[in-house]
């Protein structure tokens, strides 16, 4: 009986260690857990994604993961961080031409839960590295349907009621939320609060196909006359400047209106567009300011939106202009606004020795760039009078003033600005507002 224990234990014995690897992983070589990749790859690598649907609500999305009390890393952490990962190499969070420095600033990213490859790269480069629960967060959250991470904002709606572009309303918040989208995927997604976050194009593969349901042999449908689109390859009322292409044209299937992608070939000359619009007397309608994303107007029986992305290529990318012959999509005409902020400046040029500094400087509290400009070469009491000499030579005038503070006018152009810091003193480091006035004044 002892001999047939013994070799029952012993047979036990076995069994555990052949499962050994399985119950406890280890690197045999390396002595590291698993392998070198981040806390947030082990932590996820082996959990299946899942849809998400069903448990939204109806709302369109769910928060899956999140931490409020989260606070990005300062820029010298987060380049130490990826100076000590061989995969980051010369990439700093720092530098303008580094593919870190968008997703180190981004009020949001999208993650399309692809692979861990884009999971890991993401979480080193927003800076999530620096929580101890985003793996656990992560394993929590894999899913099959698109994922959004918020820095900085909660969601509060999802609506994707256009066919080609969804919106997801959010409000500032601390910390950091991980988002499941559950409802209908367009194939461009805007991420807006009181002005633009963010603008994605979202993987072809997430995008919910669009069905057009066959017409009912007994009631025919036939297009509402009143809205129908009219067959034109161009844009309607809108006179593109001459180095602007149409690189596709696509009509909406209830004939009601058309989109196109534009290209001008530069950053600068793409924006330009949104300016143009107004010039040619389209109606810049309240929402995000010009330069922040979608921006939308109406002329005549006509409305219009022009959509810019801010993420990867940004403004130098394609944008897209879609015309209806209907009312607003969103749901109506709201009230024009009487300013259109401008994210890149306009109509003057700065004192000799003045430069444009790395923008914005901060918003207000409606959501304008503050433009930073710096004299290295003037004392801080000189710049606003060398500044006013200036812009009074270029023909705008002082319309406002005040301590620290003037505001000028020249045309339909109005521009403020700041000469003062938090302390009230002449600042090295003034800012300037633009916008076009006054629309729907």
């Amino acid at each position: 009986m002892r001999e047939l224990a013994a070799a029952a234990i012993l047979l036990g014995v076995l069994v555990i260690a052949a499962a050994a690897p399985k119950l406890w992983p280890s690197d045999m070589d390396g002595g590291a857990l698993a392998s070198a990749r981040p806390p947030a790859a082990i932590a996820s690598a082996t959990v299946a994604p899942v849809s998400w649907k069903g448990r939204d609500g109806g709302t369109g999305f769910v928060v899956c993961g999140s931490n409020e009390s989260w606070v990005r890393p300062t820029i010298d952490e987060e380049n130490a961080h990826l100076a000590a990962d061989p995969r980051y190499a010369g990439t700093r969070a720092d530098d303008s031409y580094s593919r870190a420095w968008l997703p180190f600033r981004a009020g949001a990213s999208l993650f399309d839960s692809s692979s861990a490859d884009e999971r890991d790269d993401l979480v080193a480069l927003t800076g999530l590295w620096d929580d101890p629960h985003f793996p656990s967060n992560a394993a929590a959250c894999a899913s099959i349907e698109p994922q959004i991470w918020l820095f900085g904002y909660a969601p509060t709606k999802y609506t994707a009621e256009d066919r080609f572009i969804a919106t997801l309303q959010v409000t500032p918040a601390p910390g950091y939320r991980m988002v499941v989208l559950t409802g209908v995927i367009r194939p461009q997604l805007v991420v807006a609060g009181s002005m633009k976050v963010a603008f994605f194009a979202m993987p072809t593969s997430a995008v919910t196909p669009t069905l057009t349901p066959a017409p009912k042999p007994t009631q025919p449908t036939t297009p509402n006359p009143a809205f129908v689109f009219p067959s034109t390859d161009r844009p309607l009322e809108l006179a593109l400047p001459a180095e602007c292409r149409l690189l596709d044209m696509r009509r909406h299937s209830d004939e009601q209106g058309a989109f196109w992608r534009v290209q001008c070939g530069s950053a600068k000359a793409n924006l330009s567009v949104a300016v143009i619009a107004m010039r040619q007397r389209w109606a810049h309608l309240s929402g995000p300011p010009i330069g922040v994303g979608l921006q939308n107007y109406a002329k005549g029986t006509l409305t219009m939106t022009l959509a810019y992305r801010l993420d990867g290529p940004a403004y130098a990318d394609d944008f897209t202009l879609v015309q209806y012959s209907r009312p607003y999509s969103a749901g109506g005409p709201a009230p024009a606004s009487p300013f259109a902020y401008l994210r890149e400046p306009t109509g003057f040029d700065l004192p000799k020795g003045c430069g444009w500094r790395e923008s914005p400087a901060g918003f207000t509290n409606d959501g304008a760039y503050k433009l930073p400009f710096v004299c290295p070469d003037l004392h801080p009491a000189e710049i606003q009078p060398t500044f006013n000499r200036t812009l009074q030579a270029q023909g705008w005038h002082v319309d406002n003033g005040g301590f620290g503070f003037l505001t000028y006018a020249k045309d339909d152009l109005r521009l403020t600005a700041s000469f003062a810091d938090e302390k009230a003193e002449p600042s090295q480091t003034p800012w300037v507002v633009e916008a076009f006035c006054c629309f729907g004044a």
